[in-house]
């Protein structure tokens, strides 16, 4: 099989850790996951809590942009985002249940605690709390440009105050008629 991502290289039988078999492209270091195995590694694998977070240490990935083609049936491949950032996405063949990993995905899932939620991250529930994450990023990003970053502080000290408040709800209406 050659490579969907890099198209140069040839995929051979490897395996992530703990057994878990895949094929790995000889060029670009992108992995093929076949779902199968994966769920029979994901059940026997020991819930422990999640590695160091990716955002105190670089991890070098490349995530393809462009449409990827099934190494083993040639269907386009669904890419669905893993987190709300968008910096990942994660290819599948439902056809083939393929998922592409590209070149520190894995490194990359499992920094997150995600590695053993592959399965999780096509679902329409995964991806809608994703759109719902974004959209919220996006209403305050543009809250926060249209007060500046000294208001936007102490709002935002306000609003940890304010949640710790019995009379929330009465603030917060109360709040609404100062004009």
């Amino acid at each position: 099989m050659q490579c969907p991502a890099c198209e140069k290289g040839a995929l051979h039988p490897d395996r992530f850790e703990h057994g878990l078999p895949c094929y790995l492209c000889s060029n670009c270091r992108g992995a093929l996951l076949s779902l199968s195995p994966y769920v029979d590694w994901m059940v026997s694998q020991p819930k422990e809590a999640p590695a160091e977070s990716a955002s105190t240490f670089e991890i070098e990935h490349v995530d393809s942009k462009e449409a990827l083609t099934c190494p083993k049936c040639s269907r386009i491949m669904i890419k669905y985002k893993v987190l709300a950032d968008a910096q990942h996405g994660l290819d599948f063949c439902f056809s083939c249940e393929e998922v592409w990993l590209d070149r520190g995905e894995w490194e990359y899932l499992k920094s997150k605690g995600l590695h053993t939620q592959i399965t999780a991250i096509s679902t329409a529930p995964w991806q809608r709390k994703l759109r719902e994450q974004y959209g919220r990023d996006m209403r305050t990003a543009k809250f926060r440009a249209a007060v500046g970053e000294s208001a936007f502080s102490e709002i935002e000290r306000f609003r940890v105050w304010l949640q710790g408040q019995a009379a929330r709800a009465e603030i917060v209406r109360y709040l609404s008629l100062i004009e």
